[in-house]
Formats: C-alpha cells, structure tokens, sequence
C-alpha cells in the first residue's frame, strides 16, 4: 500500500551494532542499518498489507500473517504477530512484543554463529506495550525448502542424504553447545537450501526459541526427539543412527564455541534409548493434542447445525493428510456442508442412493458429494439399534456414530490407515434425547475387502506370481497390525472384510491397506498378548473360507507376525496349536451366532 503525506518519520539513533532506532509513523523501528531504505522510501505501508503485484499472502493463522514482500530491488518475508485470545495477549504484554523477542533471537543466532534466517528490521506500537500487532521483516533467502521436503528428494540418494544428515547435525549441535534451543523443532521450522555440491540447513520461525542458557542433556534429548518425530516415519533406523553419531562428533568439536558449552559424556546407545522415549511421550502429546481437536470450531473441523434437531460435526481440511486415500488433499467449507446436509436422511435413503448394505444393525449407502458428475464419492452409514437396552444406550451414551468419528480421526493422528471421516450428524428431541445418527467418510475408489481380493484377484493368478503376491499381501499386513498394536489400539472385530486392500496389476510395489467400520475399535494404554493373538485369531477365522488362503500361508503370517524384537526365534511354535484350536472354536461361535441371528431376525 502506498503511504500517504501524514507518514512522517523523527530522529534516529544508531547504535554500535549498525542498527538504526526511530520512531517512524506511530510505531518503534529497529532496523539494519544497510536496510534502513525499507522505510525510507516509503513504498509499502508494513502494518497494512494487501494483496497486490508486489505482495503475496505466504500463510495466515490466528496469531499471524505471513507476507512475502519485493520492494527496494530485494525479496523479504514480513511476519506480523495480531495476539488472539486473552491467554496471547496476556504473555505478549508480560513478555513484551513477539516481533522484537524474535529479532532480539535472531541477532543471537548471528552472533553465534548459528545459521538461521536474518531479521533485519522489527517494530511495534510507540509507547506503553499493550500487546497489539507487531511486525519481523526478515531477508527471503532464494530457492530454500522445508527440511521435510527436502528430504524426500534426497532419501534415495545416500550421498546426498549423508550430505544432509551432515549439515543438519552441525546445526544442531552448535545451537545446543551456544546456548540455543528451538522450542519447535520440527522439519518445517528447519530450510534447506543447496550450495554447489554441499547444502546448508538454518532455522526458520525464532519465537520459540530460548537463549542465553545452557541446554542441559535432557532438554537436548528432548529437543531431538521433536525432529525424530518425523524422522521416525521418514527414515531408516541406519540413517537416523547416522545423525546421532554426527550429532556426538559436532558436540565434541563446539565443546569450547561459547562459554555456554557444555562436554558430557555421551552414550550411543543411551542417547538411542532416551531418545526413543522422549520421542513417544512427544508423540502422544502431540496425538492428544490432535484428538481434542476434533470436536471443536477450527480450520481444519467445525460444528454444525443444518436442520432443525440435526446437530454434528464436519471436515475442513487434513492437516495430516494420508496419500494413500482419495481424500487427502479435499478441502471443503462450513457452508457447503450446510448445504448439502439439508436433508440429512436423504443420504440413506435407497430411493436416491446406491445401497450397499441393509441389515438390523445399519444401514450404508454410496452417494456423492454435490450434483457434478466428478464430485466424490461417500459412503454415508447409519447405525440401527437392534433391541431395547441398544436403543437405551444409543440416547443417553455416546453414539456409534460419534465414537467411529472420534476414533477415525485417532487412527489417523496416529499415521494408521483409515476411511477418511467427512462428517457426523445427530438428531436430537427436546435438545436432549439422541434420536437418530448418521455417518460420512470418503469412499476408497479400486478397492476390495481383503476376503475378495485374495478369493478373486489373487486365487486367479499363475502359481509364481500368487505366491510373489500372497508374500507382499502378508509382510504389510503384519506391519500393520504391529503398528495397530504399538500405537494401543485393539480391534474385537478384526475379520477380512474390514480391512480394504487397493493393489492393481501388475502388483508392483506393495498393497494399500485401510482400515474401516470403527465400532469394533478400542485405544487403551497397554495391549495385552492376549489382545494380540485375539485379532490374529479373528483374521484367520475370516479367511478359512478363502481357497487362495492355505494352512502354509497362515503360517508364515504368524512367524512374520510373532518374530522381532523382544521375541526368541521359536516363540512362534508355542503359539501355533493354540491358536489353531482358538480359531476351531471361534467357527464354531461363528456358526452358533449365524443361527441365533436366522432365528430372531430371520437373516444374518
């Protein structure tokens, strides 16, 4: 925005650091005395910011906009801090204005030789702080990308991967060893950009940063193990280690780069232990922090009420968006939602719908989302009590609907594959009395039950190749499971047809499995062994059926499956009968139950 004839700035003060102090247009300015021209030439209004050929929104939330900013002959990122919400403004009046706590951070990081982003001019209000806006302008550094996506460029190609692991250990280790500890390390906070043959990692968003102390052995642990939360999923434990052993070499040789350093002993396989542990209790902060989110008005969920006595909840956007599902980069507003859930039970009725099932317990059907005729497809189910004490439960309790929203969303914080969870919708009388519920999740295109792709596809392949396929099909399902089983959740209803398979020829690579019909999901603090071999019992009882599944195949699951860490190499024989006799006598319940069911409801 152009400034007009009131901008008027007064006398300024250089300080023996080359930074200019003025007081410019109502506002307190600090700036590098070779960018002094920013604000004297008087071509952009800094805290009134619009969309134009020379300004480019970068990113908004809550508590700040991003700008990127071409003026003067030279690109700059200019970040104005806006406290939302008492809690924000209250730790901005006591602490004083973010912009210039991050610029204080990043002529640290300068003076000690720590590569980071560099702030070169910062102002807030004149005057009495009252935690209003402030304002970092920071020099853009060119063709510079996000840790994490530079690493997926890089993961497959072990010298540039080194190269990396390398830089990013330099880094940390001379921040740690001056007194420098990013309170938000994670690999968006961290840019990489390449010199030559060589690359250089530097730190990006310094408002978290803590300064001028020393980073005890446990805050660097748990300072690493912020980035191994990432790294975890996105690394190989050889590359990871590799890190670490740079970590320690850097460590050692800044031992004397500030008076802060510090020259403990460190133990590889300590450090591994440690950091494996901090790294889980990070991530379950995370995911909890995650799950609470769910339910509340945010940009990626909000509550909605678009029918009288319907009230739910609905999706935004994925932050965390799985690849593998058709869903993953859908966004959607509040009012579209609105508007197509008007008629919340036209959604299951057969007349307008495809049905797909229609049973005592639910009802699902296919539909899509809009008119068009590329709009996505959902899958929307609604949930039948069955008897009296169902009915009970489903209007005082929590409902099926909104326990498999809650926990879709929990798998999928947890990286587990799963349906993508679009919306919920309840229906109340009185306000008060649950009457009636509905589901909606995406549909996953190209794929089939596991029961149907192994008695259809695979069943139907030449002897080599079933086998090649059966193998694959079987080390991804034990990854998943252990996965399933790690992260503390139990399935009472782990059968075939729950679990989706997306894998089309030629079959290369391996299958994309997807969880779906939460209501027999449960997440619970510690699984149990005998919670484990439940499910696996479940899973072959499922598939006995299935021609393309053999006694030799269920056997290679359960050694794949019972083999490990923390397993001896035979413990998988201990199991086998026992499990062979549990799956007997489950077929046995199978049939009892697909009796009862013909007997009350006259269908299964």
């Amino acid at each position: 925005m152009i400034r007009g004839p009131s901008a008027r700035p007064s006398a300024m003060t250089e300080q023996p650091s080359g930074v200019i102090e003025r007081v410019f247009d109502g506002h307190q300015w600090r700036v590098a005395a070779s960018h002094v021209a920013l604000i004297d030439s008087r071509a952009v209004d800094w805290f009134h910011l619009i969309e134009g050929p020379e300004t480019t929104l970068f990113k908004r939330n809550s508590q700040r906009d991003v700008w990127c900013v071409r003026v003067c002959g030279g690109e700059y990122f200019a970040k104005l801090y806006h406290p939302t919400g008492s809690v924000a403004r209250l730790k901005s009046i006591v602490r004083g204005p973010i912009a210039r706590a991050e610029w204080n951070i990043g002529r640290y990081a300068a003076d000690h030789g720590i590569s980071a982003v560099v702030p070169v001019a910062t102002a807030w209000a004149d005057g009495r702080w009252t935690g209003g806006i402030s304002l970092l302008i920071t020099q853009a550094v060119l063709d510079a990308v996000p840790l994490g996506e530079y690493w997926q460029t890089v993961r497959e190609d072990r010298w540039q991967a080194n190269l990396l692991s390398d830089s990013l250990a330099r880094l940390i280790a001379r921040s740690h060893q001056c007194g420098f500890q990013h309170g938000d390390m994670h690999p968006g906070n961290i840019l990489v950009r390449r010199i030559g043959q060589r690359c250089e990692a530097f730190f990006v968003d310094l408002h978290r940063v803590h300064t001028g102390r020393r980073v005890a052995p446990r805050q660097a642990v748990a300072n690493l193990a912020q980035l191994n939360q990432w790294f975890r999923r996105n690394a190989s434990r050889s590359q990871r280690l590799r890190f670490l052993d740079a970590y320690i070499s850097y460590r050692d040789q800044f031992a004397q780069a500030s008076s802060l350093a510090r020259n403990w002993r460190i133990d590889t396989g300590k450090l591994v232990a440690d950091l494996a542990a901090q790294a889980d209790r990070h991530a379950y902060y995370l995911w909890a922090k995650r799950d609470r989110r769910t339910l509340r008005n945010s940009r990626y969920f909000a509550r909605i009420r678009p029918a009288p006595g319907w009230r739910g909840h609905v999706l935004l956007a994925s932050k965390h968006p799985c690849p593998a599902t058709g869903a993953a980069g859908a966004c959607f507003t509040k009012g579209q939602w609105e508007e197509w859930l008007r008629y919340p039970l036209a959604w299951v009725d057969p007349r307008r719908q495809e049905l797909l099932k229609d049973s005592h317990t639910a009802v699902v059907c296919r539909a899509r989302l809009g008119t068009s005729t590329d709009a996505p497809c959902v899958v929307v189910k609604r949930p039948l009590a069955r008897n009296f004490w169902k009915k009970l439960a489903a209007i005082f309790g929590p409902s099926r609907t909104l326990r498999s929203w809650k926990m879709a969303n929990r798998l999928r914080n947890r990286d587990l594959p799963v349906a993508q969870p679009l919306a919920i919708l309840e229906r109340y009388a009185l306000g008060l009395i649950r009457t009636d519920s509905i589901g909606i999740s995406e549909y996953i295109d190209g794929a089939s039950d596991l029961e149907t792709f192994l008695t259809r596809d695979v069943a139907a392949l030449p002897a080599g190749q079933r086998r090649v396929v059966k193998d694959r099909v079987i080390e991804s399902v034990v990854r998943l499971l252990k996965a399933f089983h790690e992260r503390g959740f139990v399935h009472r209803d782990m059968k075939a047809p729950n679990l989706m398979v997306r894998w089309a020829p030629p079959y290369r690579g391996s299958p994309v499995l997807t969880f779906i019909d939460m209501d027999g999901i449960k997440h619970v603090r510690r699984v149990r062994d005998a919670q484990q071999l439940r499910a696996v019992v479940r899973l072959c009882a499922s598939l006995l059926g299935s021609p393309a599944c053999t006694a030799s195949d269920r056997l290679r699951f359960l050694r794949s499956y019972l083999t490990g860490p923390g397993r001896t190499p035979a413990e998988w024989k201990t199991h086998w009968r026992r499990i062979h006799q549990a799956v007997c006598s489950k077929l046995q319940d199978k049939e009892l139950r697909r009796q009862w069911k013909l007997a009350h409801y006259g269908r299964e």
